[in-house]
This record gives structure tokens, sequence and C-alpha cells, in this order.
């Protein structure tokens, strides 16, 4: 089928005036065209849409025995984040620590001074979604969203050799919620204080548990090309062109 076929099967319309087909041609074309001018801009700014997250991405990992901080590091981020923008929500997330980030305690625990975060990957579950309405906050908003887990491994040294060392010990970690503040000029997303691992003080000799907790700063690509107003306005005016070229220029009885 032709594009004149294709034009004619989308649209079927009486003939013009004239009575001839090219009538009905030239006035499926301009259908066609007012379709365009008004539908391409709106379609284009509505869907979720998956950022890769740059180099420019950052974590932040703070080790606490119960209340007291023993120790912290910085890393960088691997992923993506799928963000509706529109609605004002974020549709899901995946996104990995640098490898090994180690952490010095100033205190030991369990006998063990030195942490080392293997991985730690931040995943949205299945039935990941929003728990609260969005908070729109300048060029931005702030949306609560639950359902994830952290998967990766840990290892632990004493620098003393008194201890054996923890190598590759998994993590498994459910996280209930995060808070992510969303600048949709900028392009980033912030998402502070999630615990991504939490290791229980008895199985180490101590009172209290020992926690991870670790603040996220995603600096994301510029969102794919959609088309701009005054691309379909052009290709709109050429199709309406089109139509009237061919009125026209049709031979005169």
């Amino acid at each position: 089928m032709n594009f004149a076929e294709l034009l004619r099967a989308g649209f079927p319309v009486s003939r013009g005036a004239s009575g001839s087909p090219e009538s009905a041609f030239r006035a499926g074309l301009g259908f066609w065209a007012v379709l365009l001018l008004l539908g391409l801009p709106l379609s284009a700014s509505a869907a979720p849409i998956t950022y890769t997250v740059n180099a420019l991405s950052s974590v932040s990992i703070t080790v606490f025995k119960g209340v007291t901080m023993l120790g912290t590091a910085a890393g960088q981020l691997t992923g993506s984040i799928t963000l509706d923008n529109a609605a004002q929500t974020v549709d899901a997330l995946n996104v990995t620590t640098s490898p090994d980030i180690q952490l010095v305690l100033s205190i030991p625990y369990g006998g063990y001074d030195q942490i080392v975060i293997n991985s730690a990957s931040l995943i949205s579950d299945v039935g990941f979604g929003q728990l609260a309405p969005p908070l729109t906050i300048g060029n931005g908003y702030q949306a609560l969203s639950g359902g994830l887990s952290v998967q990766g491994s840990w290892s632990a040294t004493d620098s003393f050799g008194v201890n054996p060392p923890q190598n590759g010990v998994a993590i498994n970690f459910g996280v209930q919620s995060v808070t992510s503040v969303v600048d949709a000029s900028l392009f980033t997303v912030t998402i502070n204080q999630v615990t991504i691992n939490s290791l229980a003080g008895a199985s180490f000799g101590e009172i209290e548990n020992l926690t991870v907790v670790a603040s996220y700063l995603l600096s994301t690509t510029t969102p794919p090309v959609v088309p701009e107003p005054g691309t379909a306005l052009l290709t709109g005016f050429g199709l309406v062109m089109l139509a009237a070229t061919g009125r026209y220029n049709r031979p005169r009885s």
C-alpha cells in the first residue's frame, strides 16, 4: 500500500465538490496534518523515562554502632532510575555502588576495625510504587516510594590479626521506603539516609547492632530528545502545503 492509499484507508472521506478522489485525498492530508500538530508534543511529554546514572553520581556510606558513628566513606554509582515528571513519580530504581568501598572504624566492632562494602545494589522490587502523594518543590518534587531491597556483599578484617577475616558475606536486606527529591531542571535525584544493611550485635559479642546507612546523589543523562512543537508545526504545514499544491496543479478540464 502506497502513501496515498494509506491516507485514504486511514481517513475515508466523501468526494469533494469536484467529485474527484483527489479532493478526498487532500482532505485526508489535512486531517493527518491536524493530528500531527495537536498530538505529537502532548504524547511525547507524558510517558515515564528511564535515565542512566552517570559518572557524576555518588554515594556516602556511614556505619553506626547504635547511634554512635564509627566511620564513613564515599564511592560512585552506576545504574538507572525511571521517572515520570508529569505525574511526579519514581517508577523504578536500580543503582549499584562502586566496588570495594573501604571503611576504617574508629572503634572496633566485634573485634573488626575495617569493613569493605564489596557491592551494594538498591533495587526496586515487584510491587514497587508510591506510598504518598508527591510534594512539589521548586523545579522538582519529592516522592515517597517503597518496596525495595539491597543485594550485595561485605567483608571485614581485624588489623590486629586476632579474628579471622569475613569475606564476601551476602547482603540481602529489605528497604521499606525511600524519599527521592527530584530536580527536573538539573536531572538530579537525591535519596538520603537509606539503611542498606544491619548486623545483629549478639552475633559479634556486642550489645548494640551495627547499621550501614547510605545517601545517594544521582546525576542522570539528558533525557531522550522528543519532537519539539516547532518540528511538528513544520511537518504539519508541509502536509497542508502538499494538499494545496495538488489542488492547484491538477489538470483543468
